[in-house]
């Protein structure tokens, strides 16, 4: 609690409930002065008919948003990676098939047959062709992806 003298006093400033002691009839002469009579209410607005579909100003909120027609992909591009895969898999396989089988193919010859040359023998010769194949046909997919991406998300304008 303070001793402010001020606190005590009636401010005409504001209306007696905000004052200490808490009612407009606190304050006798203030009372009849606030009361006066209710503002008058104000004028009904007429009834506009609500703007026609697609009428509106703001035409980008309004118009309704389209997507950029998606491309069918070139049903060939799966074709092209997995031809890839294919080729760089034999190649892979054929540069690994003399170390796989050559034991195998030791212990199944017997002394005095006649040496035949064995299938993974000719294989080292087509292993680098069939993994620069592979991956050339890989790179080559790729560009052409990439090209065909360039192409369709360029804006036009």
């Amino acid at each position: 609690m303070s001793s402010d003298p001020m606190q005590s006093t009636y401010d005409p400033r504001y209306e007696g409930i905000y004052q200490r002691g808490g009612a407009a009839e606190s304050v006798p002469d203030m009372a009849p002065s606030r009361m006066a009579s209710p503002a008058p209410l104000a004028p009904a607005l007429p009834d506009e008919p609500a703007p026609a579909v697609g009428t509106s100003a703001i035409r980008e909120v309004a118009a309704p948003t389209q997507e950029a027609p998606v491309a069918p992909g070139n049903p060939y591009d799966r074709w092209g990676w997995i031809t890839a895969g294919v080729l760089v898999g034999l190649g892979m396989f054929f540069f690994a098939a003399p170390s796989i089988y050559a034991q195998q193919y030791a212990e199944s010859f017997t002394p005095g047959q006649s040496y035949v040359s064995p299938w993974y023998d000719r294989t080292i010769f087509a292993a680098p062709v069939l993994l620069l194949l592979g991956i050339t046909t890989a790179v080559a997919q790729l560009f052409v992806l990439s090209i065909r991406h360039t192409l369709t998300t360029i804006p036009t304008r």
